[in-house]
C-alpha cells in the first residue's frame, strides 16, 4: 500500500499552517504600508464618487442609486476600521524589538498581520466595485403651478375640497361658470393645495383641453405623469395605450385635473374608467357649459360664482396697486364705481385694474368709468381678452335661432329682471322661433332655448318678479352681446338698447 501521497499532502498542510503565521508576522510592515496606500486610493475614489453624485443631484432631475449609497456607506465603515488597525500597528512599532520575540507578542503580531491581510483584500475589492451613481428622479406626486394670490371663491373651494378629500363615493366633479369667472384659478388653487395637504393621493395630473379635444395629447400628458417611458409608449397602439393607462391608473390613487373642457370628453378614451375611481381617485374638470357636466356624468357639479363686492374690490386693488387707489379721495370713490361696473367678474376686474395701474389723476379715472358704462370694449384689452373669451359660449350655442334669442336679451336695461314667459312671447312676436303656426310648440321651443342659454351661463336665474320666474344678464355678458350685435363694435349706433327700466314699455319692446 502506497503511503507516500497522503503523507506528502499532510506535510504540505502542516507546513501551510506553520508558515501562515510566520508570513503574517514577517510581512506585517509591508502589508501595513500597502494597506495605507490602498486606503488612500479608496478614500480618493469615495470622495470623487460623492462629488460626481452631488454635481448631478445639484443639476436636478436625478437621485443617487441605492448601490452608490450602500458603497459609500461600506467605505466609510471600512475606513473607520482601517484607522483602528493602523493605530494598533503604530503602537506595536513603538514596542522594543526584543519584546517581539515574546510568545504573546508573536501571537498578537500574527493576529494583526492576518487582519491587515484581510483588510488589504477588502480594500482592493471595494476599489474594483462598479455601479451606476444616479438614476432619474420619479415624478413628484404634485407639480406646483405658478399663480398670483387668489381672492374669493372660498365657498366653491371648500365645497370641492370636501368632495375631493372626504367623500370617496364622488368620483367625477364638474366646475362650470361663465368665461373669466375664475374656474382655472380655482383649479390651480386646488392643485397647489394638494401639494401641501396630507391627502393620500399618489399623483396629481394637470391637463388643459381647450376648444379642440385632442385625446392623444391628453393621453400623453397622463403617461408622462405616470412616468411611462417614451420608448415603451411608442411601441403601443392606441388601444394598447388606453389599456395600459387604465391599468396604471387602477393601481394608483390619483387626481386628474382637466381644465377648460369645451365639449364632452369621453374619459374612457383617455384610460379613465369608472373602475379606476373605486379606490377614491378623482376627476375634476372645468367648463363654461353646465350641459357638459351632465354629458360627462359628473357626480357633483359646482357653479363658480362671481366675486362679492368686497372680494371684487380687493382683487381690483391688487391689480391697480393699493397706493394708487388711496392716492386721492376721489380716486377711491371712482374705483368703487368701476368695481361695481365689473359686476364681480374676475377677468374684467383684472383687466380694468391693470388698465388703471399707476394712474393717479382723477380725470383719467372719470374717463375710464364713462368708458366702462358706455363703451366697455374701448377699455384697453377688454375686447381682445374678455369679449373673445366670453364669445365662445355664444358661438357654442350651435344655431342661429339660439344666438338670435340671446342677442335679443341685450335690448333690456342693465340688471333688468326679465320674466321668462314674457321673454318667450316676445321671441315669438319677433318671429325668432320656428316656422310653425303652433303657438304651443313655439312656447316649448322657447323654454328649451331659455334652458340652453342658462346652461351656457349666458343668462342666469333671477328672483321672482310678480310671483313669476325671471332671468337676467350679467353686465359684462350684456356688453359682449351688444358688441356682437353691433358687428364687433363696427356699427356703434345701429342697435336700439334701452338703458333705463323706467323707459320700458310693452309697446317699445314689441317694436
Amino acid at each position: 500500500m502506497d503511503f507516500a501521497s497522503p503523507l506528502s499532502d499532510l506535510v504540505k498542510h502542516l507546513w501551510g499552517l506553520a508558515s501562515n503565521p510566520l508570513g503574517y508576522t514577517c510581512n506585517l510592515k509591508d502589508n501595513v504600508d500597502l494597506l495605507r496606500m490602498e486606503t488612500e486610493d479608496l478614500n480618493a475614489k469615495s470622495e470623487d464618487v460623492e462629488a460626481r453624485v452631488k454635481s448631478k443631484e445639484d443639476g436636478g432631475g436625478v437621485c443617487r442609486t441605492r448601490e452608490v449609497v450602500n458603497w459609500l456607506g461600506k467605505v466609510q465603515i471600512f475606513l473607520g476600521r482601517v484607522d483602528q488597525v493602523l493605530q494598533e500597528a503604530r503602537e506595536r512599532d513603538q514596542i522594543k524589538c526584543l519584546d517581539h520575540c515574546l510568545p504573546r507578542n508573536c501571537w498578537s503580531g500574527y493576529k494583526l498581520g492576518k487582519t491587515v491581510d484581510r483588510m488589504l483584500n477588502e480594500a482592493r475589492k471595494l476599489k474594483k466595485e462598479e455601479f451606476n451613481i444616479t438614476l432619474p428622479l420619479p415624478p413628484p406626486p404634485v407639480l406646483a403651478i405658478p399663480m398670483d394670490e387668489t381672492v374669493g371663491h372660498d365657498i366653491s373651494f371648500n365645497k370641492v375640497w370636501k368632495w375631493l378629500v372626504d367623500q370617496k363615493e364622488i368620483g367625477v366633479i364638474g366646475l362650470f361658470g361663465i368665461g373669466g369667472v375664475g374656474k382655472t384659478t380655482l383649479m390651480k388653487r386646488i392643485n397647489n393645495e394638494l401639494l401641501h395637504a396630507n391627502h393620500g393621493f399618489e399623483v396629481v395630473i394637470w391637463v388643459v383641453v381647450s376648444s379642440r379635444v385632442n385625446e392623444d395629447k391628453i393621453r400623453d400628458a397622463i403617461r408622462e405623469r405616470l412616468d411611462i417611458k417614451d420608448e415603451i409608449w411608442e411601441q403601443w397602439s392606441q388601444d394598447e395605450r388606453i389599456h395600459h393607462l387604465s391599468k396604471f391608473l387602477t393601481q394608483k390613487k390619483f387626481v386628474l385635473l382637466i381644465d377648460d373642457v369645451w365639449m364632452k370628453l369621453d374619459l374612457s378614451k383617455i384610460g379613465v374608467l369608472r373602475s379606476c375611481l373605486e379606490n377614491g381617485s378623482k376627476v375634476v374638470f372645468t367648463t363654461r357649459l353646465k350641459e357638459v357636466c351632465y354629458q360627462m356624468k359628473a357626480d357633483e357639479a359646482c357653479e363658480v360664482q362671481c366675486l362679492t363686492q368686497e372680494e371684487a374690490m380687493e382683487l381690483f386693488k391688487n391689480n391697480v396697486g393699493k397706493s394708487t387707489v388711496h392716492s386721492h379721495a376721489e380716486i377711491l370713490e371712482l374705483a368703487k364705481d368701476i368695481v361695481l361696473e365689473c359686476k364681480g367678474l374676475p377677468l374684467a376686474l383684472i383687466i380694468a385694474g391693470q388698465a388703471m395701474a399707476g394712474k393717479d389723476d382723477p380725470c383719467e379715472w372719470r374717463h375710464a368709468l364713462t368708458t366702462l358704462r358706455n363703451k366697455l370694449h374701448k377699455l384697453p384689452r377688454m375686447e381682445q381678452e374678455v369679449y373673445h373669451i366670453l364669445k365662445f359660449s355664444y358661438d357654442s350655442l350651435g344655431d342661429a335661432t339660439r344666438q338670435a334669442c340671446f342677442l335679443y336679451c341685450c335690448h333690456f336695461p342693465e340688471d333688468y329682471l326679465i320674466i321668462t314667459n314674457e321673454l318667450i312671447e316676445l321671441w315669438i312676436g319677433e318671429g325668432l322661433l320656428g316656422d310653425t303656426n303652433d303657438v304651443y310648440h313655439m312656447r316649448d321651443e322657447g323654454a328649451s332655448i331659455l334652458g340652453d342659454l342658462k346652461r351656457a351661463c349666458l343668462l342666469e336665474s333671477g328672483p321672482h318678479k310678480y310671483a313669476k320666474p325671471t332671468v337676467k344678464m350679467h353686465h359684462v355678458i350684456r356688453d359682449m352681446a351688444t358688441w356682437i350685435a353691433r358687428d364687433h363694435g363696427q356699427r356703434q349706433n345701429k342697435l336700439l338698447v334701452i338703458e333705463n327700466e323706467e323707459d320700458m314699455s310693452a309697446e317699445m319692446i314689441s317694436k
